[in-house]
């Protein structure tokens, strides 16, 4: 929402600095997202009144003016606009004047006359779209300058606000925030009360009794709608951005700013039958002003007559009921709706602002109050007469005000300090709280527009804003917080395998757990998306099941931004649908990285080269090796889904599945537009949280020993078998076991490789003998032989080597 500072100060002035009270409206959980100061960016304009008007005998569409502003001569100007005429006050650009993109006012000659300066249109100023010439009340002396008279000089604060604090939707809203927190009276709407000559009404026929809490709505007629609307209140909407064409459409969008209640308006003369709030029918159809038709469906709350719809919330009219200029009798209409119908009309159709406000809510106890307001300003400025305010509630109305007890006790638990009773009241009587006081507690009631307040603690945070959060003293914790000790295992293992990662260059990302269905389905298909029922945005509407699509979203902006050098992670959440668990939804703690470009930055030094599968592998092993070990990790060729058929790996801990590893499938580079090849990783870190930590151990003091041996075994046998097998032959014994050379030769039999192991064996207690360690390898190769038919190949040359 965006206002100008003086319209608030017409609501509430609590005579403190600026700053202050900025700082006043965001404690009070609203936040400015900007101030901007507004200048007129034209100087030199005076008021000015036409003593004489003549019409040209060659051009009848100019006039030539005798124009008085203040001084012993009359100025000569040349006119065209078609509301010039003798006798009113307009704004005069004299020679040397400024007007906006710096153009200077010089004495021009048209038509054979000497024009002296110029008469100014809202436009020509740089402010709102007019093209009239603009005419001053008759009150305001000649000579004066327009900027005095205008008053545009200000500055324009936009706020927001969260779902839970509806009630600064407005100048109202706000205006009741700075009272209350500077301790005076809390404003009022202030109208004169409308004399009734007319008693025609429209029964209003809420059948969608569920969606609609209340309907009220009058008719006002021989209204004048072809006239302009008043420059106070054009101004204050120019600056809010909700200034149009059409007067009654900027009178109600004037009563939404001020007092945060929409307002409907139809043209009564289209309007057949009673006032309908009902669910649209299967593929109904309603046709907008543009003359756009749209089918609609039974999840539409709509607003109809006994033959056609008038509108849906959000004030999206039909054509056959947009008031018009021409237009004389108009119904005016508020309504209450369910939020939920709201949501509904939200996927259907993109949110506006008036949608917004029914989506975070609406002070019901307003409701009269803004049609009377609005028809106040209407009957003012277009003039007509009106008839009754006619008001249906339904039976499901759901915003009534909640009695809630706050206990004194509870208060002062949750804040961590005591404050006494007195200065509570006082703050709950500046909120404008209904409450009794009994014993220990208060029976409080909130006010209409905090429908919000719900419970407790509701009331306590609202207590707090008021009471200053600056004012809070810190006071050290006296209970000690116990936390269970698996979630403290998680915490720590995880907090070891970012540690890691860190170290090894990688950047930690946070992204959302809401992602877009359909890329969803572009990296699972096969998997059912876990839909939300009230997203944020269309793109936003589908829980994820994986932590990729925020990795390689982070890439590819990345890349966009020329960084050549890729490594990132992330942990968290991640959703699938599971029947067995709370609300259908398992929910399990993630880790993924993912690596792309070059493997280091550009240097003198060593050759620029790309990262590749090894390279990642390497740095998930670090991180297993930290957290779990890799004695009990098994890294399986396996086709994953998204990844790579050919370079693609799943990892297993004690035979269950806890992740993979490999490069991203082309297929999906090539949608991704990925020009460079993306390795990613991911594990699922409730898997390995059921082990035991490193202990810590002595250096053994006494000598390594190593022995090398090469065999020969079928290409069809993977690694790391060979290795497990080994490591499983030296269980009982201390032995570093590494694969350290793989090859191939056109000599060997088909379908060949040789493969070099090295062992290294240490003894915590003695120096081992070399008999001892031959008959150790010798027995190992035995095992191999008699599992995998290796070959030992003739031994290495070299120092303890067999």
């Amino acid at each position: 929402m965006k206002f100008n500072e003086k319209w608030l100060h017409e609501w509430i002035d609590p005579n403190i600095n600026k700053s202050i009270l900025y700082e006043q409206i965001i404690n009070s959980g609203i936040e400015i997202e900007s101030i901007k100061e507004f200048k007129p960016i034209f100087s030199g304009i005076k008021v000015g009144e036409i003593v004489e008007c003549i019409s040209d005998k060659k051009y009848n569409t100019l006039k030539v003016l005798k124009v008085d502003i203040g001084i012993k001569k009359l100025l000569t100007i040349v006119c065209k606009a078609s509301n010039c005429r003798e006798g009113i006050k307009v704004a005069v650009a004299t020679v040397g004047s400024i007007l906006p993109n710096k153009n200077i006012i010089d004495k021009r000659v048209i038509r054979n006359i000497i024009s002296e300066g110029m008469l100014c249109s809202f436009s020509e100023l740089g402010l709102f779209s007019s093209n009239s010439i603009i005419e001053i009340d008759e009150s305001v002396n000649i000579g004066v300058n327009v900027n005095e008279i205008f008053s545009l000089q200000d500055k324009i604060i936009k706020v927001s606000s969260t779902p839970n604090r509806p009630d600064s939707l407005s100048i109202l809203g706000l205006s009741r925030n700075i009272a209350s927190m500077n301790d005076i009276e809390i404003p009022t709407i202030k109208y004169k009360k409308n004399i009734i000559p007319i008693q025609d009404k429209y029964y209003i026929d809420i059948q969608s009794e569920k969606d609609c809490i209340c309907f009220s709505g009058r008719i006002i007629r021989n209204v004048q709608l072809n006239i302009d609307t008043p420059i106070w209140m054009k101004k204050r909407l120019f600056f809010s951005d909700m200034l149009s064409n059409n007067v009654v459409n900027n009178i109600i969008n004037y009563v939404l700013i001020e007092i945060g209640q929409p307002i409907y308006m139809f043209n009564e003369d289209n309007i057949i039958g009673n006032i309908i709030i009902r669910r649209a029918k299967d593929k109904e159809e309603i046709i907008l002003k543009e003359k756009e038709s749209i089918l609609l469906d039974k999840s539409i709350l709509v607003i109809a007559d006994n033959q056609k719809i008038l509108s849906i919330p959000g004030n999206i009219n039909s054509y056959h009921t947009e008031v018009q200029k021409n237009s004389k009798n108009i119904f005016l209409g508020s309504a209450i709706f369910n939020k939920k119908s709201i949501c509904n009309i939200i996927k259907k159709f993109s949110s506006n602002k008036i949608l917004e406000y029914y989506y975070y809510g609406i002070d019901s106890s307003l409701q009269n109050d803004a049609i009377e307001y609005a028809t106040n300003l209407i009957l003012d400025i277009c003039g007509g007469i009106s008839g009754p305010i006619i008001k249906q509630i339904s039976p499901y109305k759901n915003n009534i005000n909640n009695s809630i007890s706050l206990y004194h006790s509870k208060i002062n638990n949750i804040i961590g300090f005591k404050i006494n009773q007195k200065n509570i009241s006082n703050i709950l009587y500046r909120l404008d709280y209904k409450f009794t006081f009994k014993n220990t507690y208060w029976h409080v009631i909130p006010p209409s527009w905090r429908f919000d307040i719900i419970i407790e603690e509701d009331v306590i945070g609202d207590i707090m804003r008021i009471y200053g959060y600056n004012n809070v003293k810190p006071v050290p914790l006296k209970k000690i917080f116990i936390t269970k000790k698996k979630d403290e295992l998680k915490e720590f293992k995880l907090d070891m395998a970012k540690m890691v990662l860190v170290n090894k260059g990688y950047y930690e990302i946070i992204t959302y757990s809401f992602i877009d269905p359909q890329i969803h389905n572009i990296f699972f298909p096969h998997r059912s998306p876990l839909l939300i029922s009230n997203p944020i945005s269309k793109d936003m509407s589908c829980m994820r099941t994986s932590l990729w699509p925020g990795l390689l979203k982070s890439v590819s902006y990345n890349k966009n931004h020329k960084k050549n050098s890729i490594r990132l992670f992330e942990s968290g959440l991640c959703f699938s649908l599971d029947k067995d668990s709370c609300l259908g939804v398992k929910q399990d703690l993630f880790l993924a990285a993912v690596i792309s470009g070059n493997y280091s930055q550009e240097n003198w030094y060593s050759k620029v080269r790309k990262v590749d599968f090894y390279d990642l592998k390497g740095d998930l092993e670090s991180i297993l090796e930290s957290i779990c070990g890799l004695n009990n990790i098994e890294f399986r060729r396996q086709s994953i889904l998204g990844l790579h058929s050919e370079q693609s790996t799943a990892i297993y801990f004690h035979d269950t599945f806890i992740g993979c590893i490999g490069s991203l499938d082309p297929k999906l580079e090539e949608k991704l537009n990925f020009y460079d090849s993306i390795f990613v990783f991911e594990i699922l870190f409730n898997s390995i949280l059921d082990t035991k930590l490193h202990k810590i151990k002595e250096i053994s003091k006494f000598p390594t020993s190593r022995r090398d041996i090469a065999i020969l075994v079928s290409i069809h046998i993977d690694c790391i078998n060979i290795i497990q097998e080994c490591k499983n032959f030296f269980k009982d014994i201390i032995v570093e076991i590494n694969l350290f050379d793989v090859y191939s030769d056109k000599k060997f039999k088909i379908k060949q490789k040789s493969l070099g192991i090295s062992f290294i064996f240490q003894h915590y207690e003695r120096t081992l003998k070399e008999y001892e360690i031959n008959l150790m390898v010798e027995s190992c190769i035995i095992a191999l032989k008699k599992k995998f038919q290796i070959i030992l190949r003739n031994s290495l040359n070299g120092t303890n080597k067999i």
